[in-house]
């Protein structure tokens, strides 16, 4: 008897960018099927029960992200990621994910990765907030780095980070 095959959740995703973070980056088609394989493949591993999955993702640059940081979250500070879930249900999810493109060029240029890549890291590590990873301790955060670099190769987005423990060797990431 075959094994039974495995329901793929209906991806919807959609992209946007603010006036700002189009001054410096630009959404082209090869960055949307980059993202759309990384979410892909996560939502595949860590949402096996969704049916549906809307993502939203939006690009910021730093200043309009640390302005939503410190308006919804209360934190004064820089990231390059802020996630929320919107809507959830047993088979259905809907999120956003705002991402900051000059942390993600600045984090791609310090870790030896390709914008693309840091950007479709990100992407995975939103996802994996959704499927309840957290990062707020070095155990989850180690946890979240080594999820992170498995979707990147699975979906062949991150290739070239199947060497990422001689490009990174020293830094934690």
């Amino acid at each position: 008897m075959p094994a039974a095959k495995l329901k793929r959740p209906k991806l919807t995703l959609a992209f946007h960018e603010t006036s700002a973070a189009k001054k410096s980056f630009a959404i082209k088609p090869a960055l949307k099927k980059n993202l759309k394989l990384a979410a892909e493949s996560v939502t595949q591993g860590e949402h096996p029960s969704l049916s549906q999955l809307e993502l939203q993702v939006i690009f910021f640059d730093d200043e309009e992200l640390l302005a939503l940081n410190t308006r919804a979250l209360g934190h004064d500070w820089y990231t390059d990621i802020i996630t929320f879930e919107i809507d959830r249900s047993p088979t259905e999810l809907s999120s956003e994910i705002y991402l900051s493109v000059d942390r993600a060029r600045e984090n791609a240029k310090r870790y030896h990765n390709t914008i693309e890549e840091e950007l479709a890291r990100l992407v995975i590590h939103g996802l994996l907030h959704l499927a309840g990873y957290d990062d707020h301790t070095l155990k989850g955060k180690k946890q979240m780095r080594t999820r992170e670099r498995f979707y990147l190769v699975k979906s062949g987005v991150g290739a070239a980070l199947k060497a990422d423990a001689v490009h990174n060797k020293g830094k934690a990431r």
